[in-house]
């Protein structure tokens, strides 16, 4: 990678980290987690939920940053983003989640395992699945805190799958009600911190430039 092309990964790394202060990712992000138990309870909302968030959810939250984020910091459209990159660490995420999924089911089939089970370790499961996600945006962002936020999702999930006094049809509703809650409270206070430390401009349509 030429210094030109380092260049212009900060520079947008640096766009990006400013397009997360107002706490929008981490308050998304926490409302999924705390509706998926309930998506879990009853499947047949999974479709209406998708197609919300496929369709839906881009325009509402690109209502929501013209509201309350684009005349704060400005907006400037950069050029079209590329697909996410295959990464090393993103394949071996993907593999491990595969060969798990594969194994599960071929235990579950021969019955050395029961729902139980599956219940039991879901948590664990999830964990290393949001490792992908914090790989994302550790690459989107530069900041390895990231890292930090995938290994803790990770050890929680393992931690409240080996908790016997935790019921397992209820392990993952723990999991995901916990971190859910976490996010939700992060991202509105990181709303009200963004909001207190840039003022609304006067002109907000002379920051933006098309």
């Amino acid at each position: 990678m030429t210094m030109n092309e380092q260049d212009l990964v900060e520079i947008e790394r640096k766009s990006y980290r400013e397009l997360m202060q107002d706490g929008s990712t981490e308050a998304l992000l926490g409302l999924i987690l705390l509706v998926f138990p309930g998506l879990i309870a009853e499947s047949g909302f999974v479709p209406i939920f998708v197609v919300f968030y496929i369709f839906f959810m881009p325009y509402l939250i690109e209502v929501y940053r013209k509201r309350y984020v684009y005349p704060r910091i400005g907006y400037v459209k950069v050029k079209e983003e590329e697909p996410p990159k295959l990464t090393l660490g993103i394949a071996m995420v993907v593999l491990l989640i595969f060969a798990a999924v594969i194994v599960l089911l071929y235990t579950l089939w021969i019955g050395l395992i029961d729902r139980f089970f599956i219940w039991r370790w879901l948590p664990t499961v999830f964990g290393f699945i949001m490792w992908g996600p914090s790989l994302y945006l550790k690459e989107k962002t530069g900041q390895n805190r990231y890292y930090l936020l995938g290994t803790l999702m990770m050890i929680s999930g393992v931690a409240i799958s080996l908790t016997i006094s935790i019921p397992a049809e209820l392990a993952m509703i723990y999991y995901m009600v916990s971190w859910g809650s976490f996010f939700l409270v992060l991202g509105l206070v990181r709303f009200l911190l963004f909001i207190r430390m840039y003022p609304v401009i006067e002109e907000p349509e002379d920051g933006i430039v098309e």
